[in-house]
C-alpha cells in the first residue's frame, strides 16, 4: 500500500556541540556554549545558565552523545532524507536541539551572537532544498531593534519560518507596542513565528513529589498563556498576516482558550479594552495554529477551534516521536476523521502555511 504523504510541522537537527565554539565571534566564545565536564558528566557550558548535561564521562561516550537522538538522520542529511522517505514524511520543519537554550541567555549581546551562528549555519545545512526542509531561524527578542534585524535578514537568507521563545522575557509581554515593528515584519514577509517549548523558561520549575508530570503538563498552559496575550490584546487583529505556531506543547488547550476568552469578552464587556471587531477565537482560527503527534484531544474538539489551526508532527529524531511508525500512528490517531479532514491535518495546512508544493515535494536523496 502506498504511503500517506505527511508533512510534519515539528522535527529537530542535531546540529553540532561545538557549532558556537567553532563560530562564535571571538569576543564571545569565553561566554557562548562551550564544552565542559562537571562532576562526571560531559556538559555545554553558556553564561549566566545552569550546565546543561549531555553524557557521563565514564561511559566512554563523546560529548554530546546520548540516547535522546536515535537516528544518524538527527545529524546527517542524507541518512534524514532516507528517514524521511521510510516515514512518508515529504517535507518538514526543522527546529534546533542545542539551539533551544539560546532563549534563555540573558546577555542580549550573546544571545543574538548565539542565534546568528545558528542561523547561518542552519541555512548553509537546509536552504537548498526549500521543497522539503523548512528550517526555522532562531530570533531572541530580548532587544526588539535586534530581533528585527535578524529576522529581516534570515528572510533574504530564504528562511520560511522563525522562532520566538514561548515565554517572553519577565518585563516584556507580548502585547506591547515595542513588539509591533516585528510583527510587522513577519507579516510582511509571510515568515510564520513559532513557539517552541522550552524556549524563554526552563520547564523544570517543580522537583518535588509529581514533578515530571506536573512540569509536563505546565508547558501546555505556558503556550495557552501566551496564546491569549496576542489574541485578546489586539494583536492579531492589527496584523492579519501575522501567522503563530505553538509547538510540542500539547493541543487540547486551544480549544479551552478559544471558549475562555470568547465568554470573558461577550459576558464582561465592560471591563475589555481593546474593543475587538470580532471575538478573541475569529482572531485564533484565522491566524494561530498547534502541533499535534498522538494526542486526540484537537481531534475531538475540532468544531470548537476548525480544522486549519491544527498541524500535525512527528517530532522526529526524538524517541517520543512517531518515527518510524508514523503512518501507523495517523491511521490509528485520526480514525473516524473525514479524509479531508485527515489530509488537511497532516499536510495540506501545512503546505499552505508554509508554501510547499505538495506535487514537487519529493525526498531522494
Amino acid at each position: 500500500m502506498a504511503k500517506r504523504a505527511l508533512i510534519s510541522a515539528d522535527n529537530h537537527v542535531f546540529e553540532p556541540v561545538t557549532l558556537w565554539q567553532e563560530r562564535l565571534p571571538e569576543q564571545y566564545r569565553s561566554r557562548g556554549p562551550r564544552l565542559d565536564v562537571d562532576n562526571g558528566w560531559h556538559v555545554l557550558a553558556i553564561e549566566g545558565m545552569p550546565n546543561r548535561k549531555l553524557s557521563r564521562v565514564e561511559g566512554g561516550a563523546r560529548a554530546g552523545e546520548n540516547g535522546e537522538h536515535r537516528s544518524a538522520g538527527g545529524a546527517d542529511g542524507d541518512a534524514r532524507l532516507a528517514d524521511m522517505a521510510l516515514d512518508g514524511v515529504i517535507a518538514e520543519v526543522i527546529y534546533p536541539t542545542f539551539g533551544l537554550f539560546i532563549d534563555m541567555v540573558p546577555a542580549a549581546d550573546l544571545q543574538m551572537a548565539c542565534a546568528q551562528v545558528y542561523n547561518d549555519w542552519c541555512a548553509e545545512v537546509f536552504l537548498h532544498r526549500p521543497d522539503v526542509f523548512v528550517p526555522a531561524a532562531v530570533v531572541p527578542v530580548r532587544d526588539v531593534a535586534s530581533a528585527c534585524a535578524e529576522l529581516a535578514r534570515v528572510a533574504e537568507l530564504g528562511y520560511k519560518a522563525a522562532m520566538i521563545p514561548t515565554s517572553p522575557p519577565e518585563v516584556m509581554r507580548y502585547n506591547r507596542p515595542e513588539f509591533d515593528a516585528l510583527w510587522k515584519i513577519a507579516a510582511d514577509a509571510g515568515i510564520p513565528l513559532s513557539l517552541h517549548t522550552g524556549t524563554g523558561a526552563l520547564p523544570q520549575h517543580e522537583r518535588g513529589p509529581g514533578g515530571a508530570v506536573i512540569n509536563y503538563a505546565k508547558v501546555g498552559l505556558l503556550s495557552a498563556e501566551t496564546l491569549c496575550y496576542f489574541a485578546a490584546s489586539g494583536v492579531l487583529e492589527r496584523f492579519p498576516g501575522l501567522r503563530l505556531v505553538f509547538v510540542e506543547t500539547g493541543a487540547g488547550w486551544l480549544a479551552y482558550c478559544c471558549e475562555r476568552m470568547d465568554e470573558a469578552f461577550e459576558e464582561h464587556q465592560q471591563w475589555v479594552n481593546p474593543k475587538l471587531e470580532a471575538a478573541p477565537s475569529h482572531y485564533v482560527k484565522r491566524q494561530c495554529h498547534v502541533t499535534l503527534g498522538a494526542d486526540r484531544a484537537p481531534l475531538l474538539t475540532r468544531e470548537i477551534t476548525g480544522i486549519e489551526p491544527l498541524l500535525w508532527a512527528s517530532d522526529y529524531p526524538h524517541p517520543e516521536g512517531t518515527f518510524p511508525k508514523s503512518q501507523d500512528v495517523v491511521a490509528r490517531i485520526f480514525a473516524g476523521l473525514g479524509a479531508d479532514e485527515m489530509e488537511a491535518i497532516v499536510c495540506t495546512n501545512a503546505a499552505r502555511l508554509y508554501g510547499i508544493d505538495v506535487a514537487k515535494a519529493h525526498v531522494a536523496a
